[in-house]
């Protein structure tokens, strides 16, 4: 639970489901009994948690009745009263859709009402609860292949993505293309020359640009109803609060120092994380040309369970300024650029948001890990995607570990 400026943030990390005994049925409508409502609260105060109630209605579209209206004023006071001011929210199912709203207390005096952004269920698919069907006669297409609740969720997701250079520019069109209406941009480089033979979204008049204003352009171009914000780079020591506050993180970085600081952001936040990662080494023989995908979900193995990251990259990327410009003096981290080719992002890239579809649209398990691998071997030359099994969490995992013995105390 947080009290962000824009609203709570709440994850579900307890039920208490009210039996039929524990409901009355009078005149004005169906109530809980007293004794029910006590047993709800005195968890809530001795858990610290927020509280948000659900019920159902038998026809939508749902929204809270006037009898609900009518209870829910008094009852959202009495809650942040007892919760010492910690957020109290309700929800309606009708028709398999949900309608859900916060209240906390404003900074002004009295009571903050608002509606959620999202309510997003991650599990065997990832959806939005609250997101409202589509009508939009662009996607009609993909409809019969994602379904409508998919494409729902799709324009409702809150997605951040990290890095729009060579695979990012590539997420970026791909975002906007699906329908995807809300993004958030993090990337602080400029467009340069050697970028054009892979950045999908710049072309020769944008070197010089920033990469997340050129990904912007062309994401409205696509779509002209599609929010794209804009923020600067991943830093070390920022907490980027806004990447706590989306329903997916997607990012496309060529280092492991920011990829490090996502996955922690990831782990803290139980928010997804899809990290995609290219490279190519043209000195090996055979030349080495291939792709990693890895869903970074809540309650499973982190990057640094896999062994995904460099720790000496990581640590590098954490130094001062003055420090790696020492380190280069000695001949560390002097490195050139890999190559790089369009063909090898855009199919990473692709595979990626194969699984995120299925995923959305729940018409198979998703594949947590997925290897790209363009050279093949003497036994089997060509062009290879396929999924990787992935063991569960690794006990004592630097950034996971800790963190879920702590939720489970």
């Amino acid at each position: 639970m947080r009290n962000d400026p824009n609203g709570p943030v709440l994850e579900v990390v307890d039920v208490v489901l009210i039996d039929d005994r524990e409901v009355h049925h009078g005149a004005h409508g169906w109530s809980i009994k007293d004794d029910a409502l006590d047993r709800v609260h005195n968890r809530a105060i001795t858990s610290g948690r927020g509280l948000v109630e659900f019920h159902n209605h038998y026809i939508g579209p749902p929204r809270f009745s006037r009898i609900d209206e009518t209870n829910l004023e008094p009852m959202a006071g009495y809650v942040l009263d007892l919760l010492d001011g910690a957020p109290y929210g309700a929800a309606v199912w009708a028709e398999g859709s949900l309608w859900a709203e916060w209240w906390r207390p404003a900074k002004t005096g009295g009571v903050e009402r608002r509606p959620f952004d999202t309510v997003v269920s991650v599990g065997s698919s990832l959806r939005v609860l609250n997101a409202r069907a589509v009508e939009d006669e662009r996607f009609a297409r993909q409809l019969p292949l994602l379904g409508a609740e998919a494409q729902a969720s799709i324009g409702s997701l809150r997605v951040a993505l990290v890095g729009a250079g060579g695979t990012g520019s590539h997420v970026a069109a791909a975002l906007a293309y699906l329908g995807f209406r809300t993004v958030l941009i993090f990337d602080d480089d400029l467009v340069e020359t050697t970028n054009l033979n892979r950045m999908v979204t710049a072309d020769h008049a944008d070197i010089g640009s920033p990469k997340q204003l050129v990904a912007r352009r062309r994401m409205r171009a696509i779509d002209p109803l599609i929010n794209v914000g804009q923020r600067p780079g991943i830093t070390v020591a920022e907490s980027h609060p806004e990447l706590h506050d989306v329903d997916l993180i997607i990012g496309c970085v060529d280092h492991d120092g920011p990829r490090h600081r996502l996955n922690q952001i990831a782990v803290d936040s139980r928010v997804p994380y899809l990290d995609i990662a290219t490279g190519a080494d043209h000195t090996a023989e055979p030349a080495a040309l291939g792709g990693r995908v890895v869903f970074v979900l809540p309650d499973g193995p982190c990057l640094s369970c896999l062994d995904e990251l460099d720790p000496a990259e990581v640590a590098r990327w954490a130094k001062s300024a003055d420090q790696q410009a020492l380190d280069r003096q000695h001949g560390y981290g002097t490195g050139s650029a890999n190559p790089s080719v369009v063909y090898l992002n855009g199919l990473t890239v692709h595979a990626a948001l194969v699984e995120l579809a299925a995923w959305l649209s729940g018409s198979r398990p998703l594949a947590t890990w997925l290897d790209v691998d363009l050279v093949g071997s003497t036994r089997q030359s060509g062009t290879q995607v396929g999924p990787r099994q992935v063991a569960g969490p690794r006990e004592g995992c630097i950034d996971c570990g800790g963190f879920r013995r702590s939720r489970s105390a």
